[in-house]
């Protein structure tokens, strides 16, 4: 097999490993919302903040475990079309796989939302799918900054963990807790979708679109700033030194 052969094999198994790791992510996400969030649950909690809170630790380990796994270790474990970009956008993943993994893992959010509903069928329907809301009132302008800023956060303690070689086993342990925080601590006022494959498959199977748009670009938008910015730096560092006076 050639090298550009072998190449194509290699990214259509990766986008295939997005697509199983992202149905997998959206069918535990929107039945641990069956579970926790459905008024005839025996699991149900009342209390959105503590709701949310056992929701971001559910999601932390979720999320790391499926980072971990081999399917994981083999594509990268994205599951988030901002992770895919952030990656790109830091000269670390190549242009040609950016669409194909964003269009595996949109693919595995509506797979993962509509297996849920085939094994929990009327109950996810009457949560929505696990379509994603913010609180009552809150504006456009104020979504987009929120969603948009606590992602970022994220992303800039992943880079800085980048930076350091010997901490690269810990990522997915960094973007678990990182993501689980902001479920906790934002479920209450933004819904904390950050994350587009997150938004996508119960928006469609819910018809639910009210601040779609918002859900979809706010998650991407701010890793690919932070993307800039963390390759801004490792270019400053690998020419800082060469062109300096000292090493003239």
């Amino acid at each position: 097999m050639s090298t550009s052969a072998r190449s194509r094999a290699d990214l259509v198994r990766h986008s295939a490993y997005e697509f199983a790791l992202t149905t997998v992510l959206l069918f535990a996400v929107v039945s641990l919302i069956r579970w926790l969030a459905h008024p005839a649950s025996p699991l149900a909690i009342g209390d959105p903040d503590a709701l949310f809170a056992v929701a971001g630790v559910a999601v932390a380990a979720l999320i790391a475990g499926l980072m971990y796994s081999p399917p994981g270790r083999g594509s990268g474990g994205h599951m988030h079309p901002g992770v895919t970009v952030f990656l790109w956008s830091s000269g670390l993943f190549p242009s040609r796989a950016v669409l194909p993994y964003v269009t595996a893992q949109l693919a595995g959010s509506a797979a993962g939302t509509a297996l849920a509903g085939l094994v929990w069928g009327d109950a996810v329907r009457r949560v929505g799918h696990g379509a994603v809301h913010p609180a009552p009132g809150t504006g456009t302008v104020e979504l987009f900054l929120v969603e948009g800023s606590a992602l970022a956060a994220v992303f800039v303690t992943v880079a800085l963990v980048m930076t350091r070689p010997a901490l690269g086993a810990l990522i997915p342990a960094v973007i678990g807790i990182g993501v689980g925080v902001v479920v906790a601590t934002l479920g209450t006022v933004t819904g904390a979708s950050i994350n587009p494959a997150r938004a996508f498959g119960p928006a469609l199977l819910s018809r639910t679109y009210e601040h779609f748009w918002n859900y979809m670009i706010a998650p991407v938008a701010a890793p690919a700033l932070v993307g800039l910015a963390h390759r801004a730096l490792r270019t400053r560092r690998a020419t800082g030194p060469a062109s300096s006076p000292a090493q003239a």
